[in-house]
């Protein structure tokens, strides 16, 4: 299993993901009854402050999944050319019994 150091960004993503879903519950309580749904009564009642931090969170979100998956790739990537190296050296040494036995 290839490993990943936590990164500072991961707690952003908990922080990120909490402000957000916060925000979500606040608009189920408060437009849990609006026609139009919670959360599209929320997004056009919040004050435009509200409405960026919500966005800024969310974009930092997308973010730090962006740098997750370019660490779990480099990690897999790793895990790979370790795995192929071992083979040629398993490959290697098979060749070298063979030549001790003729």
């Amino acid at each position: 299993m290839a490993k990943i150091e936590i990164q500072s960004f991961f707690f952003d993503l908990i922080h990120c993901k909490d402000k957000i879903l916060n925000t979500f519950d606040e608009f189920d309580t408060k437009y849990g009854d609006d026609e139009r749904g919670s959360l599209v009564a929320g997004i056009h009642e919040m004050a435009d402050a509200d409405l960026v931090n919500l966005l800024i969170s969310i974009q930092r979100m997308a973010t730090g999944y962006e740098q997750i998956k370019e660490l779990m790739d480099a990690a897999e990537e790793e895990e790979l050319q370790k795995t192929l190296v071992e083979e040629e050296d398993d490959d290697d040494e098979d060749d070298d019994d063979e030549d001790d036995e003729n």
